[in-house]
């Protein structure tokens, strides 16, 4: 009978000092989760601080509001599984790159201003 170790599917044994040691790649990926999960949570509270301006805005009554941050809020929950979704459909690189150029064509258009005509 052959013995445990010579199966294909062996691992190598570690050394303890090994086995605590943790990938510098996978402890960057998890800051960056992280700071992305930071990023989404600071968000949130920027919306609901500036409410009060986002009503002055739209002239919106106190009921209307409302409707607002709940409109940000499932958007926001709707995109957290459907980024996961599109990661495997197309790729991390593809989605990063598709999401990159939205967010820059969204960026310039709400950045410009029309002319005024003189």
């Amino acid at each position: 009978m052959a013995s445990a170790d010579a199966t294909a599917g062996a691992m190598p044994a570690q050394s303890p000092a090994d086995a605590d040691r943790i990938d510098p790649r996978r402890l960057l990926t998890f800051f960056f989760m992280v700071f992305g999960m930071f990023m989404a949570i600071l968000d949130i509270q920027i919306v609901s601080a500036s409410l009060t301006e986002i009503q002055a805005g739209l002239s919106a009554s106190s009921d209307e509001i409302a409707w607002v941050q709940t409109a940000y809020l499932i958007a926001e929950v709707v995109m957290i599984p459907l980024s996961g979704f599109l990661s495997r459909a197309l790729g991390t690189r593809m989605l990063f790159g598709i999401s990159a150029a939205g967010f820059t064509a969204a960026s310039r258009c709400a950045g410009s201003r029309p002319r005024s005509t003189r």
